[in-house]
């Protein structure tokens, strides 16, 4: 009997994001021209959306810690960074 969407979409999901899987998902809200934005990059460099978002995320990551101290780096991995350092507007908003 032919499996139905509903069983298809749950062992898709299963594969990428259960035990093996090398994904989690996430669920946010933008704004509509930011993700026009993202939609125009994955286009132009004809990736998929998830794989712009990695792109644009792993690189900002790498940046910053490029710049980043030996404890500053520490945090960071720990997730801890935020309580304790007030990002300066570059630090978010601008460009490698």
């Amino acid at each position: 009997m032919a499996k139905t969407n509903a069983e298809r979409q749950r062992i898709y999901r299963s594969k990428r994001t259960g035990t093996g899987g090398r994904h989690e998902r996430i669920n946010c809200y933008i704004s509509i021209s930011t993700k026009r934005n993202v939609e125009r990059l994955a286009c132009y460099y004809r990736l998929t959306l998830a794989e712009t978002l990695e792109k644009i995320i792993n690189e900002r990551a790498a940046t910053l810690l490029e710049r980043l101290s030996d404890e500053e780096r520490e945090m960071f991995f720990e997730e801890r960074a935020g309580a304790q350092h007030t990002p300066e507007p570059e630090d978010i908003s601008s460009g490698p």
